[in-house]
């Protein structure tokens, strides 16, 4: 027990800082699957509602690789299914999805752990293996550009740390781990790295099952295959070939890497067909569906012509249409694309790289990672991730973080923004395409830079892949910058084109310039929709109800009402929800005598009526028609300045019925006695005839008059009347006095 304590103190005082971040890393996941939401405010964005979904088809009685197909590999359903099974067993939340995506989420987190505990491992034996480099090796790897290992004496802390912290800080993995199962098939693959490079007999055997484990969970751990090939012992060319591939007594016979593959293969088949129920066709399908499906968010997708996300389209319980295949036609030569990428991959394998260093095959399964990315129909946001934790093994610095926050602001403009936001935008799926697919490019340079056969070309590839790698992102921003107010404009014309009160908006901009600035609503929901789109033209104002003396609110909101009529007419809004009716707020004020409605509007998700106050003192004037009286009960002016448009609002009222249609006139005299503007037309732009009033209805008539520029500020009169081809009405004016007009004062300033 004392040596077990001993060595725990030991353990614990070597790698304390690591279990500290250790402790925090996992904490901080814990919490944030628990009560963080992906998409934030943006969208529900999560692959859990899929696997929630796939879940569910449990009790319509199907089953996975019998009467379902899957777009994954065996092993993932195995390990997903059950947790579903389990989180069904407790009663449901509020939230029916809660207990599944908490105890799928922990699953997950067990894989995340791992994953921040291998980056440690592998750092370390980086860090380890080029301090023990001899003196040639470390010479030549003093013109590189990475950032050697170093101790606490230095001012870095030692690599393994640093790699653990760059994981640790980093957001996508977070987010991933909330909505995608990424950490699972990159901890197989990680692990079998991780054991590919120990020393310790037979951990190549235990490798390969985890690189098999790992591909039956997601294809991607499959390229740990050749890079374990080379790594043990294996040499690619002709001397190779004839003097030591089938020499068992040759360090670089063929034996190794023939069981490695060999036991790649026996655990892909003997675990994956008992899991897909030795259904050879379903098991395959995560191949097949490929077929099916159009490239998404690639380069392959921008030359296909698709802009879509990664769209399945066909049901996983549509096994008809699985053999059927051929959903999408593509105009691509796959066979050429795919021939050039092996040659070409070929080319990079067989180069006489050291691999003898650790370094080698962390930085060639990273490329041979980004190969298969570049060369994979679709992109995915999750898969940044496999790109991150071998920036984290072999670019911790600056450069990798830029680079690990430039993948992840691209991912996030793709996803969210163009997706979600903006899918008409193609322009931006086509810069963060094309900018992602050179940073991965480029990424993969770099990481070749670093164990290149002859060093000071690998320094330049390295020094090549920082520099294209800076312009790539300050073209990046260019964009964004340039773009910005491309993309604001095109997320308010979507907004207002699905706005259900759109018909509205449009209706009170074309009445903006007229005397009414002021809409009135109880609801701040509708506040808040109105408004980004109305800020400008009017004053928006929720009436709310709320009272020290515990009044019935309806009463109090009757009389903030009043209030505001006070200042002038109002527009009252409100949801289109079916009533006839108002609100009652709104039918106690118009309840009032002196209270007066027109111009209702009910256009799509919104109603509302014009409201204003008039008091009940004489009219400013009553014109004496053929067939009865017209009274003009009011005039309000907007504000008069030279040079601009006078608004004026009349508000008429029969008193009588009239029989004969009359055209109204508005005229502005200088002070000199001269007419300097003149509006003429029947009442409402002829909408509204005189012969059609109703007695005692109101009648608001609006004008604008055009002051000239030239026109000397003063004091203005205003003529108003009525007429026909008879000639004027002759009118009673408020003090009793006959005319043919009524005037009022404008001051012009």
């Amino acid at each position: 027990m004392s040596t077990l304590l001993t060595r725990l103190r030991r353990f614990y005082a070597m790698h304390r800082w690591f279990l500290i971040l250790l402790l925090l890393f996992s904490a901080f996941r814990l919490f944030a699957i628990v009560l963080f939401r992906p998409g934030g405010f943006i969208a529900d964005n999560s692959d859990y509602e899929f696997y929630y979904a796939w879940g569910l088809t449990i009790p319509m009685g199907y089953t996975t690789f019998v009467d379902l197909w899957t777009a994954y590999p065996p092993l993932f359903p195995a390990l997903m299914l059950p947790v579903f099974e389990w989180s069904s067993r407790i009663p449901p939340w509020v939230e029916p999805r809660l207990f599944f995506h908490l105890l799928f989420g922990l699953e997950l987190l067990l894989f995340e752990i791992g994953n921040l505990i291998l980056i440690y491992r592998l750092a370390r034996r980086i860090e380890e293996a080029e301090s023990a480099a001899p003196q040639g090796r470390r010479d030549a790897e003093a013109h590189s550009l990475i950032e050697k290992p170093g101790g606490w004496q230095s001012s870095d802390p030692p690599l393994p740390l640093k790699a653990a912290l760059f994981y640790a800080l980093l957001f996508a993995p977070v987010y991933t781990l909330l909505g995608w199962f990424e950490a699972m098939p990159l901890f197989f693959l990680l692990l079998g790295l991780d054991l590919l490079l120990s020393r310790r007999r037979g951990a190549w055997i235990a490798s390969a099952v985890a690189a098999a484990l790992g591909f039956l969970v997601k294809l991607t751990p499959m390229v740990l295959v050749p890079v374990a090939v080379r790594w043990l012992g294996a040499r690619l060319s002709l001397d190779a070939l004839r003097s030591e591939w089938f020499n068992r007594r040759s360090p670089g016979n063929l034996l190794k890497s023939f069981l490695y593959g060999t036991v790649f293969l026996l655990v892909v088949v003997g675990v994956g067909l008992p899991l897909a129920h030795f259904n050879p066709s379903l098991a395959v399908s995560s191949f097949t569906v490929n077929n099916l499906r159009p490239p998404w968010q690639s380069v392959w997708a921008l030359l296909d012509g698709y802009y879509g996300f990664g769209l399945v389209p066909i049901d996983m319980r549509n096994l008809r249409g699985l053999e059927q295949g051929g959903q999408w036609s593509s105009r691509l030569p796959w066979t050429w694309i795919t021939l050039g990428f092996v040659l070409l991959y070929l080319w990079l394998y067989t180069r006489r790289y050291d691999w003898g260093r650790v370094r080698t095959p962390i930085a060639f399964t990273a490329v041979s990672v980004i190969w298969l990315f570049l060369y994979s129909k679709g992109w995915s946001p999750q898969f940044v991730v496999w790109v991150l934790a071998f920036l984290a093994l072999l670019r911790a610095d600056m450069f990798g973080a830029l680079l690990a926050v430039m993948l992840t602001l691209l991912n996030v403009l793709e996803s969210s923004v163009y997706l979600i936001l903006l899918p008409d935008e193609r322009w931006i799926l086509v810069v963060t395409v094309l900018a992602r697919t050179a940073l991965l490019a480029l990424i993969a340079v770099d990481f070749l830079g670093q164990i290149w056969p002859q060093a000071k070309t690998g320094v330049r590839l390295q020094s090549a892949a920082v520099r294209l790698s800076a312009a790539v992102m300050a073209m990046v921003f260019v964009v964004m910058l340039l773009g910005a107010p491309r993309a604001a404009q095109a997320y308010q014309e979507r907004r207002l084109a699905e706005h259900p009160c759109r018909e509205t908006i449009a209706f009170l901009r074309a009445e903006a310039d007229g005397l009414t600035h002021t809409l009135a609503m109880e609801e701040t929901d509708l506040w808040r929709d109105l408004y980004p789109w109305l800020r400008q033209e009017y004053a928006l104002v929720v009436v709310d109800g709320y009272n020290p003396e515990d009044r019935p609110f309806d009463l109090v909101k009757a009389e903030k009402l009043a209030a505001l009529a006070q200042k002038g007419e109002f527009w009252w809004i409100e949801r289109a929800n079916g009533a006839a009716e108002w609100a009652q707020a709104a039918m106690n004020f118009f309840a009032r005598p002196d209270v007066y409605r027109v111009d209702a509007q009910h256009l799509d998700g919104c109603k509302l009526v014009r409201a204003f106050l008039l008091d009940d003192a004489r009219p400013l004037g009553v014109f004496e028609a053929a067939s009865g009286q017209i009274a003009l009960r009011s005039v309000r002016l907007g504000e008069a300045k030279t040079g601009a448009t006078l608004s004026l609002v009349l508000y008429w009222q029969a008193m009588t019925p009239i029989k004969d249609d009359y055209t109204v006139f508005t005229q502005l005299f200088a002070p000199d006695g001269r007419m300097v503007a003149q509006q003429d037309n029947p009442p409402v732009l002829g909408q509204a005839p005189t012969s059609a009033w109703r007695v005692g209805e109101m009648v608001r008539d609006v004008y604008r008059l055009t002051i000239p520029a030239d026109a000397a500020p003063g004091a203005y009169k205003l003529h108003i009347g009525l007429y026909n081809q008879a000639g004027r009405l002759p009118v009673t004016l408020a003090d009793g006095a006959l005319a043919d007009h009524v005037t009022i004062d404008v001051e012009v300033r």
